[in-house]
């Protein structure tokens, strides 16, 4: 990693953590593929004609880089801040949910998955390590979410629907094994939906407080607070008012609205210990990306990402903190070809919000 930057206005330094000539991303922030301890991240790389593609762990701590995957990398399975990366392997006609201890390196095979229920999303890893759920999308348009038990061997279909395309399930952080799931309005999307499963209760969704009457449509962008039953997320826009960060929990009645910063927001995720928001600001000049106090309403610049915006997942920067709250992970391309970023959070930048 190279230190490339110090950003005058809150004093962060900013680290390019990745080079070379294959382009390279974060993956996604919403549940962060980094170590409980911070000082380690999965990196995606994406191949060229002449180097293949493949998922790396980067140690902050000094900056090497081990490979876990070479050649095509599928988008690995939500499982925040955990021990290990869980991805999908195909070998033969076998789809493979693998993991790989993100300090050992070890890797191990833990189940076969079913594909003949239909096409496996990436899943999500619950965080006592016990069950594995996907969406599964079956030709004639069906869409399930699909439960497996990885201890028990159970397998079952928590919801089933023919007009809802569901995607984006997030196991919460609390030991409650709630599911949170995006529901889709088919066919035109007018409609994104957040609703909740109960794994171990109740059946059927509980339905969030977000889209029309309660909110503007959800972008696809949310994230569990912390330890709670709570989720922030961002929306469009109102005429008029730009605000549209919210938070909501499974017994409101109605959203609340999470900051009042006259701009809109986009990419959003929430540090592990539940204090803090991140959200970049794709309509500004240089995509800056800010940091926000849920207790307080207040945020604040950190840095400027200075990623321009490809129609490619891999020019988002899809931020997220680090356990320790020490590093805040993002992408860009500002050096031509995107790559991994981060900025070290100045002491007193946080107690400050």
């Amino acid at each position: 990693m190279k230190s490339i930057e110090i950003d005058t206005d809150s004093g962060a330094e900013i680290c390019q953590l990745t080079d070379g000539e294959r382009p390279a991303d974060n993956i996604y922030g919403e549940q962060p593929y980094s170590t409980p301890q911070g000082d380690r991240v999965v990196i995606r790389y994406y191949g060229t004609d002449a180097v293949d593609g493949g998922l790396s762990v980067l140690n902050l701590t000094d900056g090497s880089v081990q490979p876990i995957l070479q050649g095509t990398a599928r988008f690995p399975a939500f499982h925040a801040w955990g021990e290990h990366l869980y991805f999908q392997v195909s070998v033969g006609k076998k789809l493979l949910l693998k993991r790989c201890h993100l300090q050992t390196l070890e890797q191990e095979e833990v189940v076969e998955l079913p594909t003949e229920r239909g096409r496996f999303s990436y899943g999500t890893v619950s965080p006592d390590l016990r069950y594995y759920a996907a969406s599964v999308h079956v030709e004639n348009g069906t869409c399930e979410v699909f439960l497996m038990d990885l201890v028990g061997g159970e397998q079952r279909s928590l919801a089933q629907s023919g007009d809802q395309y569901f995607k984006h399930e997030q196991f919460s952080l609390d030991g409650a094994n709630r599911l949170l799931i995006q529901a889709n309005q088919l066919p035109d999307v007018v409609e994104v939906h957040l609703g909740v499963l109960d794994v171990e209760g109740r059946e059927g969704f509980q339905w969030l407080p977000a889209d029309r009457p309660h909110t503007p449509r959800p972008t696809g962008h949310e994230a569990w607070i912390g330890r709670s039953d709570r989720v922030f997320f961002s929306t469009a826009s109102d005429p008029g008012r730009e605000d549209n960060l919210w938070t909501a929990g499974l017994t409101d009645r109605a959203p609340t609205l999470a900051a009042r910063a006259g701009f809109r927001f986009s990419h959003v995720s929430v540090s592990r210990c539940g204090r803090f928001w991140i959200g970049d600001a794709t309509r500004q000049e240089g995509v800056p990306i800010y940091v926000g106090s849920l207790a307080s309403g207040q945020h604040r610049r950190l840095v400027f990402s200075r990623t321009e915006h490809d129609d490619k997942q891999w020019s988002h920067t899809h931020p997220y903190m680090t356990a320790d709250n020490q590093w805040l992970i993002y992408t860009s391309n500002r050096s031509g070809r995107p790559q991994v970023h981060g900025a070290r959070i100045p002491g007193g930048f946080l107690d400050g919000l």
